[in-house]
């Protein structure tokens, strides 16, 4: 089966060399195939969850290559972000140095970082350059909430008992049981196909997001199945057991109505109201009816008590700390990233769970601060982006976009492990590219009308 799931990697990526919008698809079926594999699996190889990393790379390097200086136009439309691009990457050198002088294979784990960041903005600039409109996006969209909340029926299906009946669903194959007692009763979070509830519930997040974006700019009977499956999603979400990622539920929502109302005014504010309520009323009225008085819904509500507590300790108290104990300038590029355990190096032991504290522990202040600059660019140009398209309904797409880096920025503040993941990652960077290009869209579609008139 190792073999079967490796040689069917390297094929997907070869198909994403040829072709990149298939290389998606390729990328979303071996991520959500990557947990059921492991855990069948001798050993339960951890490397497996690379096992997308070469095929967005492929992709990558498939728009990159078709299209003339990609980076140069990208950076080029983007004056603000390409002196932002430049500061960061050129302080990533400090970072870097101090990473390498801890010894024994410590090179490794800097390269690591490096490999990181520069994916990142290739995926970024892949986003941006490849879509030719915007009904392209809305189907690798389609195609990401259909896949993966057919993959989501395992949290529910674990939730029924039918955990002790497979190694495909929970984590008992990884030798792991997730459990808190913090209302004083045992609340165990749920996984389903996946490895762990972390990557479950951003998952079971991201289907509602995205279902509820495809929801708003459909009609009729299609605007009723994306509601469905933005339901379905919240189903999945609630036996996860991560209330960082239920919490992700009204931020986004919010985000997403003010956006629209900000930029567009009341037109259609009432019908984005009314589906508001339906998929939450709906989906809140199931949760009781399917899972009915659990522990777990205790423990949801604790969210309420501890929310200003969470984001004060996680956002704040522990970035000092942060700073007391690696000093100004961090422990060194890589040094904060996931699986760093499997890597035979001599490295420092880090405790850091929070986005801000596990940026600051890698980058040190500096270098915060400078990432912080550079997301702050990227936001108000994403924000720029969707108020480009006012007038047009492909606002509902990017605004939606935009209110999905919203809400998972408000996670990070708590936790940033998810972010980790190598899917997770490379995901969102390809997104934030897809929602820039709404300027390069809108550019391109002024000139084909001015040749079109002259």
């Amino acid at each position: 089966m190792l073999l079967l799931f490796l040689g069917f990697i390297g094929c997907a990526s070869l198909l994403a060399w040829h072709n990149w919008r298939w290389g998606l698809l390729a990328a979303i079926v071996v991520c959500l195939l990557q947990g059921p594999v492991r855990k069948v699996l001798p050993g339960t190889p951890a490397y497996l969850t690379l096992s997308t990393v070469p095929i967005w790379l492929a992709l990558a390097a498939n728009v990159l290559m078709s299209q003339r200086a990609v980076a140069s136009r990208f950076l080029g439309n983007f004056p603000v972000l390409s002196r932002r691009f430049s500061w960061f990457g050129l302080y990533l050198v400090i970072p870097a140095m101090i990473s390498l002088t801890y010894g024994r294979g410590s090179w490794q784990i800097t390269l690591l970082g490096a490999f990181v960041y520069a994916a990142g903005f290739a995926l970024i600039l892949a986003g941006w350059g490849g879509w030719k409109d915007v009904r392209q996006l809305d189907q690798f969209l389609a195609v990401y909430a259909l896949s993966t909340g057919l993959f989501l029926s395992g949290g529910v299906l674990e939730y029924f008992g039918w955990g002790n009946r497979t190694a495909l669903l929970g984590t008992a194959a990884l030798d792991h049981v997730w459990v808190t007692h913090r209302t004083g009763e045992a609340v165990y979070m749920l996984s389903g196909f996946f490895r762990s509830p972390d990557v479950m519930g951003w998952h079971s997040i991201t289907v509602f997001m995205v279902a509820f974006i495809l929801a708003m700019r459909s009609r009729g009977k299609w605007r009723l199945f994306w509601a469905a499956i933005a339901i379905w999603g919240l189903l999945s979400l609630w036996v996860c057991g991560r209330r960082k990622m239920i919490s992700m539920v009204p931020v986004f929502v919010g985000c997403y109505l003010w956006l629209v109302f900000r930029i567009r005014g009341s037109r259609r504010l009432f019908s984005m109201i009314a589906l508001v309520l339906l998929v939450v009323g709906i989906g809140w009225n199931l949760v009781g009816r399917v899972y009915q008085e659990n522990p777990m819904s205790r423990f949801y509500v604790t969210v309420l008590d501890e929310w200003d507590d969470q984001v004060i300790g996680h956002g704040y108290r522990s970035v000092l700390e942060t700073v007391r104990q690696a000093g100004v300038l961090g422990y060194g590029l890589g040094m904060s990233q996931q699986g760093l355990h499997n890597i035979n190096a001599e490295k420092p032991r880090l405790w850091q769970e929070s986005g801000p504290s596990k940026l600051v522990a890698e980058l040190g202040v500096p270098g915060a601060i400078l990432f912080l600059l550079l997301g702050y660019a990227i936001f108000r140009t994403g924000y720029e982006v969707v108020r480009l398209h006012a007038d047009s309904d492909k606002i509902y797409r990017f605004a939606g976009v935009f209110a999905i880096f919203i809400a998972n920025l408000a996670s990070s503040v708590v936790s940033g492990q998810i972010y980790g993941d190598p899917f997770v990652i490379l995901f969102l960077a390809f997104l934030a590219g897809s929602l820039l290009s709404g300027a390069r869209m809108q550019e391109e579609n002024a000139e084909m009308r001015n040749q079109g008139e002259s």
